[in-house]
């Protein structure tokens, strides 16, 4: 009788060790003790979303083939995954990630993220300002076609976060369309103000009443022409460009000879000529102050 206790609690304890070995070897990952992204785990594979998320299982995926590229990306012998989901249409035996985060490729693609923006992977480029290029289209950073004509696309600028570029047809800032641009006279003046011969621009839009002979910049976003003055492209009403200043363009203060102005918008009983010999440090529709 002895004996079969024993036989039986041994037997017993046999399958709670198998039991506990194979759940252990199957254990989903957890944010509390894991690192996020793919995580193999006996025959299945596993992706794991930071902190606080939860794990769950990559379906399909062939855990003695997987292999993860970084937290994002992962492929077995036949499949390419992004954050734990099918990659559709992408080649496993030719699938690489390229230098730029978000950017991928196999041997009939490149992709941004999740969608395929290139047919023409061979002749993909990386250009200044996260663009890129191949011989058909060049492509904004988020992977949007930007140009159709990369032979001619060429970057004029990139400061301040003003991304001037044009191609044979137009000019671009950032991912608009300067509308009526010449590329052949275009040219960047400061801040967001740019001309060709015959217009004046604000970012993407002509500045329409703006005279090309005298327009100048001033400081910020402020520029002047012999009539007017400007404020981000918009007229200050009123203001007089011969007697216009910058009084701090950090704070969008201004003035001319008889009044004051914060961005495009008079000072309310602000006198320009009662201030006091002192910089100013800021101002608003009410007010303005001067330092001590």
């Amino acid at each position: 009788m002895r004996r079969l206790v024993a036989t039986a609690v041994a037997a017993l304890f046999g399958v709670a060790v198998a039991l506990s070995a194979g759940c252990a070897g199957t254990d989903e990952p957890s944010s509390l003790t894991d690192d996020p992204g793919y995580h193999v785990r006996g025959d299945a594979v596993y992706y794991l979303n930071p902190f606080p998320g939860k794990a769950f299982r990559v379906e399909d995926a062939d855990a003695p083939t997987f292999e993860a590229f970084d937290r994002t990306y992962g492929k077995d012998r036949e499949r390419v995954f992004i954050n734990g989901h099918p990659l559709q249409g992408a080649l496993a035996d030719s699938f690489r990630l390229l230098e730029r985060p978000g950017l991928s490729r196999d041997r009939d693609r490149v992709y941004q993220h999740d969608q395929p923006i290139s047919t023409d992977p061979d002749h993909f480029e990386m250009l200044p300002g996260e663009l890129a290029r191949d011989r058909v289209n060049v492509y904004w950073s988020d992977g949007t076609v930007l140009s159709e004509d990369p032979t001619n696309f060429v970057i004029i600028s990139d400061t301040d976060q003003y991304l001037y570029a044009m191609d044979s047809r137009e000019v671009f800032v950032n991912d608009n369309v300067i509308a009526g641009a010449a590329p052949a006279t275009f040219r960047v003046l400061d801040g967001a103000y740019t001309r060709d011969d015959d217009r004046i621009f604000f970012f993407d839009a002509q500045i329409a009443d703006a005279d090309p002979a005298s327009f100048r910049t001033v400081k910020g976003p402020y520029a002047v022409d012999d009539a007017r003055v400007y404020w981000m492209g918009r007229t200050i009403d009123g203001a007089d460009p011969g007697s216009f200043e910058v009084l701090n363009a950090n704070f969008e203060c201004s003035a001319d000879a008889t009044r004051a102005f914060y961005r495009d918008m008079v000072i309310a009983d602000a006198d320009p000529a009662t201030f006091p010999d002192r910089p100013v440090t800021g101002c608003s529709t009410t007010s303005i102050s001067f330092a001590d």
